[in-house]
């Protein structure tokens, strides 16, 4: 497939809300940028239109999950966004008051191999999300680290879609560019079957993120299926 940096491919269950879903990272080689200047592992999902998402009655058109390695410090970020754009205008959307927070240390701002990144989202019975957890595994998998966000009852959205993008840091240069890197990312939602959108688009807009990098995706695997998988590297 080839796709780079902030261009993704979408993922979609035919516009059904998605329920549960977990996106892992996993490396297999040391995820270093030049001038150790950081990066960011990027969760960028669409609201559900039918009905429309919205929060303080503002319809939400971008939904932002951030793992952030920048200033040593492994952060998470969470922006919920109610302008189509352009890209920097947040207008009437939601983000928490400790937005950016670490959860976790990266000295020199890189990740070692055998490091696991993971941003899961719980949802309630209408495929809501009710809360997000950021976790960060050490490479001999003796230690987690990890920060849960519940949402608040009057900012509950669904989402029909998303794309996942290995980026420049989002609070930092928003660029940056891989002298290292290679893993895989899965995508898992076990009461949803996961395909690449091809052609219908399920929203109005679906907004890439701003930041960027010279990280190359290849091809999302299987075809369909609760279970998908996605090589990356430089």
């Amino acid at each position: 497939m080839g796709l780079k940096s902030n261009n993704n491919a979408i993922i979609v269950d035919k516009c059904k809300s998605l329920q549960n879903l977990i996106v892992t990272l996993q490396l297999n080689a040391n995820l270093i940028t030049k001038g150790n200047n950081g990066f960011s592992l990027q969760l960028n999902c669409y609201p559900q239109t039918t009905p429309q998402a919205k929060y303080k009655g503002n319809p939400m058109y971008w939904m932002q999950f951030v793992i952030d390695v920048v200033s040593n410090s492994v952060l998470w970020g969470i922006q919920y966004w109610s302008h189509a754009g352009p890209y920097g205008t947040k207008g009437l959307g939601f983000s928490p008051a400790k937005n950016y927070s670490s959860f976790a240390t990266a000295p020199s701002n890189l990740l070692r191999r055998g490091s696991v990144m993971r941003i899961a989202l719980d949802t309630n019975a209408s495929g809501k999300v009710t809360s997000v957890r950021f976790s960060l595994t050490n490479p001999d998998l003796t230690k987690v680290s990890s920060h849960k966000f519940t949402f608040p009852s009057n900012c509950l959205c669904a989402i029909y879609g998303f794309q996942v993008n290995l980026v420049g840091p989002a609070s930092g240069t928003h660029k940056c560019t891989f002298t290292s890197a290679g893993g895989i990312l899965t995508y898992q939602a076990l009461r949803n079957v996961l395909a690449v959108q091809k052609t219908k688009s399920c929203g109005p807009i679906e907004i890439p993120t701003g930041e960027t990098s010279n990280a190359v995706y290849g091809n999302v695997t299987p075809a369909s299926g609760h279970n998908l998988s996605q090589t990356f590297t430089y």
